[in-house]
């Protein structure tokens, strides 16, 4: 009988793992079933680039609009055909809202506030009436309200009320602008159903751009965040009354916004920005307009936080330009449900190359999805993508590739890297096989040494930190660090194994230096570009790839990468790399 038992046991074992859609298939399948699953979606990826950078027609394509809407006055999702003129009002909100307590670790606010403060009310009067541009106290009773329906239907996650609550925010503002039509992704996309959700997701940097209005719902004034003490009272003058208005403007429109990964493009990508929430209705778009009117001290406080407050089209503090790699950056810290919308929640601030391309699977390994994003951005144009690295936080989730300017498992990118300008004649190309081919300036490599020192490095103190030692016959192109005379180091970093095991590590670094030791040119920095902005008065840091060859130099591989100031182009070769 226990034979018979056993035998039972082992089918359904298997009967469950291979089962489709099983939470526990992805996790039970074997390497190799992981290797061929990321090779195919890779394969499927590199063919639809292919069809989209040949079809010359896509950019100039009108952009996508919601196919399902939701009609205020029916509270039913009405079906809309290619009408690429409808305008509707779209949402922007927090899933799950109740996850986040009251901390300052989970509230990003200004000032001190204080959760439920009795004086919500009268700083929020006083808001109201030193810039009634920006901030109004908006009547409920406002025409048409009693003929608002909210939606039957509750997606998971959201509570009914909070849906009514969401619903009846976007409404008002539809109606306040003449419209009825609201979309709303947590009913507006069928979540259950995975097809459905990766055919939206590409699209909604369409939904969002063509919006004639996106509505922040702010947890901040759900939550009448305010301090513990009142306003000033009418005596104190006009400018610093309207001063310490413009703060807790600020304070609302932060709030939680800074927590949230998907929030962040929807409204980068919006034309028009409304935060509401009650009976408060705060305008962004004319709180930029006005900022400059206002006191030093608050453009400030605006400036060092921008890109975190639900505004339309954000600059980044210090005004540098917003570059993909630095919206990446600022992503970076946000929460989201699953590893996935790293990339998922950030998909619409790139090109519809990328976005139609990238497979949206939740079923494939968060590893498989970054590398292959990174291989389409370079397939683009954006080389920044080869400064994504493997971290070596995350478990082991190597796609299995075998290509290693793509990271080798899921990754992050380093801090302070504002703009990446490709140097001119690269010539990057990659071909059917994934190997990437340029044509770079090239420094032979002595030494690859750890760093205890941060003080020539050029990057994060939290990242892992190499010394490039140079040749000595490139001395004379950077300056001599003492009190290490003679020795010529450039800030990097050198990837980590998988598992972020020590041993693998120094693995790395031991081949590296048998390898310059044996044959000089087998070990060498390749530069790709430069940032491309600086502060005042501070050279352009120049991105270097480490690489290292097995075959006298017909292929190459990636092993970090290493960060300088400039260097005269005259003085050092160039070579066409293929870096497998």
């Amino acid at each position: 009988m226990s034979r018979y038992l056993l035998a039972l046991y082992r089918w359904l074992r298997t009967f469950i793992r291979a089962r489709p859609g099983s939470p526990m298939n992805l996790d039970s399948q074997s390497p190799i079933t992981k290797i061929d699953r990321a090779r195919v979606a890779w394969v499927d990826a590199m063919q639809k680039f292919d069809a989209l950078d040949q079809d010359t027609d896509a950019p100039s394509a009108p952009w996508h609009v919601p196919t399902r809407m939701i009609n205020i006055f029916t509270g039913q999702i009405d079906t809309i055909q290619n009408d690429t003129t409808k305008r509707y009002v779209i949402a922007s909100y927090l899933w799950n809202p109740d996850r986040f307590t009251d901390t300052p670790e989970h509230y990003s606010g200004l000032w001190n506030d204080i959760p439920q403060a009795p004086t919500f009310d009268e700083w929020c009067r006083l808001a109201c009436s030193m810039h009634p541009n920006i901030a109004q106290a908006v009547d409920a009773e406002e025409r048409e309200l009693h003929r608002l329906q909210c939606p039957s239907e509750v997606p998971a996650g959201l509570s009914r009320e909070y849906l009514r609550e969401i619903f009846l925010l976007v409404a008002r503002e539809a109606l306040l602008m003449g419209l009825e039509h609201v979309w709303i992704d947590g009913i507006c996309i069928n979540q259950a159903d995975p097809e459905d959700v990766a055919r939206e997701i590409p699209r909604m940097s369409d939904y969002y751009r063509n919006a004639a209005c996106c509505v922040v719902v702010s947890e901040a004034i759900r939550r009448r965040y305010a301090t513990a003490e009142g306003p000033p009272q009418d005596d104190t003058g006009r400018e610093s009354r309207s001063d310490q208005a413009w703060r807790r403007i600020i304070t609302w429109m932060k709030g939680y916004h800074a927590k949230r990964l998907w929030v962040f493009q929807e409204t980068y990508l919006a034309t028009r920005v409304v935060v509401r929430a009650r009976n408060i209705r705060i305008d962004a778009n004319e709180l930029l307009k006005t900022r400059d009117s206002v006191l030093s001290g608050s453009r400030i406080l605006q400036s060092f936080t921008i890109d975190e407050f639900p505004i339309s089209q954000p600059i980044s503090d210090w005004q540098r330009p917003m570059s993909p790699e630095l919206c990446l950056q600022y992503c970076r810290e946000r929460e989201c449900a699953f590893l996935h919308d790293n990339i998922y929640g950030i998909l619409g601030l790139f090109s519809h190359k990328i976005r139609y391309s990238l497979p949206v699977d939740y079923q494939l390994s968060p590893g498989i999805i970054l590398a292959i994003f990174a291989y389409l951005r370079v397939r683009d144009g954006d080389l920044s993508a080869l400064l994504t690295l493997q971290h070596e936080f995350y478990e082991r989730d190597n796609p299995g590739l075998g290509i290693s300017w793509l990271p080798g498992g899921f990754g992050w990118q380093p801090r302070d890297i504002f703009g990446v300008t490709p140097h001119a004649e690269l010539l990057p190309m990659v071909d059917r096989e994934g190997i990437l081919h340029m044509s770079m300036y090239y420094l032979e490599v002595e030494k690859v040494a750890t760093s205890l020192s941060f003080a020539s490095i050029a990057v994060e103190h939290d990242d892992l930190n190499i010394e490039i030692h140079l040749i000595p016959r490139h001395a004379k192109l950077f300056p001599k660090r003492s009190p290490q005379t003679g020795i010529y180091i450039i800030g990097g970093i050198l990837e980590p194994s998988n598992s972020g095991c020590e041993p693998t590590f120094f693995g790395h670094q031991m081949f590296l230096n048998q390898k310059a030791e044996k044959r000089r040119g087998e070990v060498v920095l390749a530069t790709f570009g430069e940032q491309s902005w600086s502060f005042d008065g501070v050279p352009n840091w120049w991105f270097w790839l480490l690489l290292a060859t097995n075959d006298e130099g017909q292929t190459w591989k990636r092993f970090g990468i290493a960060i300088s100031h400039g260097v005269d182009t005259g003085l050092i070769a160039r070579k066409r790399f293929s870096i497998r």
